[in-house]
This record gives structure tokens, C-alpha cells and sequence, in this order.
């Protein structure tokens, strides 16, 4: 366990990084926003808060398995740097502040004290989880890592961080029974290439070009097998990428453009598929039956989960896309590329054409794990936002949101108050709009927008909403749009912060991506509001590089407090606290009893704060177990910021 004291007086944001396993973490305090303001390849869609500060010195800590080698001050990417450390050579701990012009109002990095613990040996630090009683459907708790990979994908030698690749991933399994959590995901294709699956059962090379190490995925799954972790894995699917592939066909056609580009970045317009064509899902399936369909018997899988980049799966407008549309919604009268472009009515019908199209080809991939034994519960959970640091609204643009805008004016910063972003909806509509274009390309195609009206009855799959700051998750409304058949799927999106940590140049760090978190039951501040406004099934994250929760006291509470509830529909008790700030969802699960998830969505502690019961019974407390006293059919509680509680009322 790493230990690093900080002083809480001042707004500041501070970077810890850990290269004796490789990790890098940073929060913010007070009314800083974190990520770099200004980093040089995404819009971080800055927040400021008001958030009160203790002025006493408080703790930053994180469980971590040392690596058996590792580099020095600078991280590499690829083979800059070796890893020529080992553990009886110790490990360097980087504490670092962006620039002045990325982090204006922070007053710099502090510590006060920085502390190595040895932690007692699994399974001794797991957080006991507490899931709902069989036959109740479960929530889910996940992570997946970007930048993270390179600690293993190396030949053995001076790159290689971890000598047994599988370790590696047990390392992130106890990590998350650490943390609490139940779920784990992986890339199996990032950017579409593969991430250490055997495609040679389909042809290998001439259909997906095989990963150097391609029973990387079984060994990992075989691992899992001793933890009672669920398996999501995870898939930027661009179509299959080998030597006779569907991808490099690139089916999927722009509307406009002549050099079948949709976007300026050349790397990612290599490979795309067109999902209103059959072989797309066949060609899909294929890769189901050798990640998930053979694995059956090693691990329960909750589904996949799709998260495709930009101009991979986009809105296509090739001849065989034009013919399926006119024979399906058209009345069998072709259509071309010229008048879709000059008929506004007839592209928005194309548009919801399309959309639907997308619902039918997530419905497959479900109805298809169903039949294949994944299990009758199985979904398919579905990003269609393909950015790192979640979409930025596109009349906004760069506008950051404060809580309090009259420092950042002071600035020179446009800025938008949290109380306008809220008013006028600013995350459920850039989620709903169409992304801004410029200059010729179809920005607007290669990353559709969300259509969450086509999935309320839809028990087989759901678009993810993407949230990360407080006008995110504000408005109930808002996360509401996203509730599907299957249950709320929210995802936070972390901005990867990358290359900011440069001087000129020079990057001082080596290769540099970190998530930034609030400070202490902060961090949980989004979670927390997240349940009381939206009560997801499912929340995961989207992790610049290697994950982990830079105050683990507070994830670990939340986590086992959500996990405890069962994932059916809750409702709103209105005026059941007796505090403004603290929020109360009462889930009916009939003979089973009822069950509470009590939120303090406020940023200040409340005591003697009293729950008036929807119904009477014994009350215990999900998580413990314990008997929880109530006097005239109401019980008190006391609760830190962003605390969320969990209880258990049976006749």
C-alpha cells in the first residue's frame, strides 16, 4: 500500500505516479478542475466545483503489486526506456502539477509524508461483498484500461514488466475483490486489432491478424476461475483485420466524400464495417465463439460490451447500404447519394433507419450468447461514444462549467454555470446531437449519436450514458432517456490527460496519461449521484491506463453498498429524509422483502439525519447483516459526502 499525506488548505491538483507498478493517479481538491485545461489532443470538458476542504492533512493510498521490473523516472512507450529496476532496487514515486496555464487556480503539488506498507497476503484485504439472495438479478460493477498494456506486451528481456503475462492479470482480479467489485472486463480488440485471442480456428492470418501472444485471453479466463469475478469483455470491433478481411473492405461508404474517409485521422479510417450487412454479424459471431462461447464453462459472462471508435462502425452510404434501405423502408424505390444529400427529410428517415438497424444488430449479438449457453440474462451493452473524455456539447464547444464562473471569467475562460449546463440538459443533448464536422469530413457519421427511445423495452441491450461530472449526472430526466429494458448502463469516461506532463518538447514523466479524480469522498461524488438520480445496473469506467481508486476507504463503502442492492427497478420516496440533501429509493422485491439505497448527494457531512420507512419490518443493514435500530418506524443516520447506504427491510 503506497501512502501519500497531503495538506487539504488550498485548491490544488497533484499527480502521484507509481512506476514500481506502473500507475499513475491524480485528484483534485477545492475549486480546481483537474484535468489539464488545455491538453493537446481532446476537449476534457472541464468542471469546477465548489467542494468544501478540511484543512487538516488527509490521505492518499492505493493498493498495488510491485512489478518484477520496472523503469526509472520516465515511463516508456514501446521500448524508450528499459525496465531495468527490480525490487531489491526500490521504485520511484513522482509527485507532479500540470502547468500554471493547464491548472490556473491550483496552488501546486504538496506532501507531507510519503509511506510504503507491506499488505497482508490475499485474500486477507478483499472487501466482503454482499449480493442480493439468488434468483434477484445483480448490479455490476467494471473497468476498462487504454494505455496500460505495454507493461506485458513485450518479448521477455529488459521491456517486459511482468515475466508471467497471466500475473499481470490476477494482479487487476485482486485489485478489484479489493475494491469490491464484481465484474471483470478486457479488451479483446482495441482500435479492432487483437488483443491476445486465438483466431486461428477461423483462418488466423487471412481473417484476424493473430496477437503475438494468442492464448493470452484462455490463460486469463483459466486464472479467473479462482476468483468469483463475472466476465464482460470488452470489443472495438472495426470488422475483422487480417489478410482476406471483411474490415480492410471497408463496406461502409461516406456520403459525401470521394476518398472514402470520414475523418482526418488517417489511422483509424484503415478498417470498417457496415452493420446493416449481414456478413457483419456473421463475421462478429465468429469472434463470440472463440472469446466467449468456448470459455463457457470456465467463467459466467454477463454479455460483451461494444464500444466502437470513430468511423468504425459508422453510418455507411455505400450502393448495397442505399439498396437495403430502399427494399426495407423505402418501398423498394432506390434512392442515391445526391438526393439524400440534397432532401433533409429523406436522410432523417435514413438516419432512424439506420438507428434501428443498429438496435436489430446489438439484439442479434444477444439473442446469439443466449443460444449459445452464455445464459438467458446475457446483454450487450453499447458505447456510442467514442471519446476518451465524453462528448462535448456541439453549440458549447470549449465552454467549461463552474459552479462559480467568477474566478474563471476573472481569466479570460468561457464559461457556463453549473446551473445553466443543468437547466438547459447539456450532457442528454450532446449525447442525442449529431457531433459538429468541419472542413468536408462526417464526423457526424464516423461517431453516431445516441438513440436511447429505441431501447426503453429492450431486455437484450443498452446504450451506455456517458457521465464523469457533476452536470452529468445532475438531472434525472436525463439519465432516465438511457433506461432500457436491460437496466441503466452508465459509463464514466476519464480524459486520458495525455502528453500533458511535457516541458517544451520534453516529456519529463516519459509517457504520460493519468485519470484525476476529487479528493476523498469526492471521488465517489458522480457514483453517489448517479444511483440517487438514475439508479444504474450497470457502472463502469473507461480508465486512461492502469486503473485503480486513489482513496479506496470510499470505493470500497460504495461498492459493496451498490452491489448489495438487487437490480430492479427502484422509485423515489419522496420526503423520506429529513435532510433535503439525502435521497431515498425504495426497490420492491415482493416475498424478498424491500430493500433502500440512501444517498447524501450533498458535499458536507449530515448528522442525525431521520429515514422515514416505506414500509414497516425488520431493517438490516445489506452489506453487514446487521440489525438496524429504528424508533416510530424511522431510522437515523449520520453520512459523509457522497455516501451511499444500503438496507433491508423484510416483514
Amino acid at each position: 500500500m503506497l501512502s501519500v499525506e497531503y495538506p487539504d488548505d488550498v485548491p490544488r491538483t497533484v499527480i502521484i505516479s507509481n512506476n514500481g507498478a506502473e500507475y499513475t493517479r491524480a485528484f483534485h481538491t477545492g475549486n480546481t478542475v483537474g484535468d489539464a485545461l488545455q491538453p493537446p489532443y481532446v476537449n476534457p470538458n472541464p468542471e469546477s466545483l465548489e467542494l468544501p476542504q478540511t484543512g487538516e492533512f488527509q490521505t492518499w493510498q492505493t493498493l498495488f503489486h510491485l512489478h518484477d521490473r520496472y523503469p526509472g523516472i520516465q515511463r516508456p512507450r514501446g521500448t524508450e526506456h528499459p525496465r531495468d529496476l527490480t525490487p531489491s532496487q526500490g521504485f520511484w514515486v513522482t509527485v507532479a502539477h500540470f502547468r500554471p496555464e493547464d491548472a490556473p487556480l491550483s496552488r501546486g503539488a504538496a506532501v507531507a509524508r510519503i509511506r510504503l506498507y507491506e499488505a497482508p497476503a490475499a485474500p486477507a484485504y478483499y472487501a466482503p461483498v454482499t449480493l442480493p439472495p439468488t434468483g434477484l438479478p445483480k448490479r455490476h460493477l467494471f473497468v476498462r484500461e487504454e494505455m496500460s498494456d505495454g507493461v506485458i506486451n513485450q518479448d521477455p528481456g529488459p521491456f517486459l514488466g511482468v515475466t508471467n503475462r497471466v500475473d499481470w492479470y490476477e494482479y487487476k482480479a485482486r485489485l478489484l475483490k479489493f475494491l469490491g467489485m464484481n465484474t471483470f472486463s478486457n479488451d479483446l480488440l482495441e482500435f479492432g486489432h487483437n488483443q491476445g485471442w486465438d483466431s486461428g480456428p477461423y483462418g488466423g492470418n487471412t481473417w484476424v491478424y493473430q496477437s503475438r501472444y494468442p492464448s493470452l485471453w484462455a490463460d486469463t479466463l483459466t486464472m479467473l476461475g479462482r476468483y468469483d469475478l463475472e466476465v464482460l469483455p470488452y470489443y472495438e470491433y472495426s470488422g475483422s483485420r487480417g489478410g482476406n478481411s471483411l474490415g480492410y473492405q471497408r463496406r461502409a461508404k461516406p456520403l459525401t466524400r470521394t476518398d472514402d474517409a470520414y475523418t482526418h485521422i488517417s489511422w483509424t479510417e484503415d478498417a470498417r464495417a457496415d452493420l446493416t450487412d449481414p456478413d457483419t454479424l456473421t463475421d462478429f459471431k465468429k469472434m463470440l465463439d472463440l472469446t466467449v462461447i468456448q470459455h463457457t464453462a470456465k467463467k459466467k459472462f454477463v454479455g460483451v460490451w461494444l464500444r466502437p471508435r470513430s468511423s468504425a462502425l459508422p453510418i455507411g452510404f455505400a450502393d448495397a447500404t442505399l439498396a437495403r434501405f430502399a427494399s426495407e423502408a423505402n418501398g423498394g424505390v432506390t434512392i442515391t447519394r445526391p438526393q439524400l444529400q440534397a432532401d433533409s427529410a429523406l436522410l432523417q428517415r435514413y438516419y432512424e433507419w439506420w438507428l434501428i438497424k443498429r438496435r436489430a444488430f446489438i439484439d442479434s449479438v444477444t439473442d446469439y450468447l443466449r443460444s449459445q449457453g452464455v445464459g438467458s440474462d446475457a446483454v450487450t451493452l453499447y458505447t456510442s461514444d467514442a471519446t476518451e473524455a465524453g462528448r462535448s456539447h456541439p453549440s458549447t464547444g470549449g465552454a467549461m462549467v463552474a459552479e462559480n464562473p467568477a474566478p474563471w471569467l476573472s481569466l479570460g475562460r468561457s464559461v457556463m454555470a453549473l446551473d445553466q449546463a443543468l437547466s438547459e440538459n447539456r450532457q442528454l443533448n450532446a449525447l442525442l446531437s449529431p457531433l459538429s464536422t468541419w472542413g468536408g469530413w462526417e464526423w457526424q457519421h464516423a461517431d453516431p449519436w445516441s438513440d436511447p427511445q429505441h431501447y426503453t423495452s429492450d431486455s437484450k441491450g443498452a446504450l451506455t450514458y456517458t457521465f464523469n461530472h457533476a452536470y452529468t449526472v445532475g438531472r434525472p430526466d436525463a439519465l432516465n432517456a438511457f433506461r432500457s429494458g436491460a437496466g441503466l448502463a452508465m459509463v464514466r469516461h476519464f480524459a486520458l490527460n495525455e502528453d500533458t506532463m511535457t516541458e517544451g518538447a520534453t516529456p519529463l514523466l516519459g509517457y504520460f496519461v493519468t485519470d484525476v479524480e476529487h479528493a476523498g469522498p469526492y471521488s465517489k461524488l458522480g457514483e453517489a449521484r448517479a444511483v440517487a438520480n438514475g439508479d444504474p445496473r450497470f457502472l463502469g469506467s473507461l480508465s486512461s491506463a492502469s486503473f485503480n481508486q486513489s482513496f479506496p476507504e470510499y470505493a470500497r463503502a460504495f461498492n459493496q453498498a451498490f452491489l448489495s442492492l438487487p437490480a430492479l427497478p427502484g422509485q423515489l420516496v419522496p420526503n423520506a429524509a429529513s435532510n433535503p440533501a439525502v435521497v431515498v429509493r425504495a426497490i420492491n422485491a415482493a416475498s424478498q422483502g424491500t430493500w433502500l439505497a440512501v444517498v447524501n448527494t450533498g458535499v458536507r457531512q449530515v448528522d442525525d439525519v431521520v429515514i422515514t420507512l416505506p414500509v414497516a419490518g425488520t431493517v438490516r443493514d445489506a452489506v453487514t447483516g446487521a440489525t438496524v435500530p429504528t424508533v416510530n418506524g424511522g431510522l437515523t443516520l449520520s453520512m459523509y459526502p457522497a455516501q451511499l447506504r444500503s438496507f433491508r427491510i423484510t416483514p
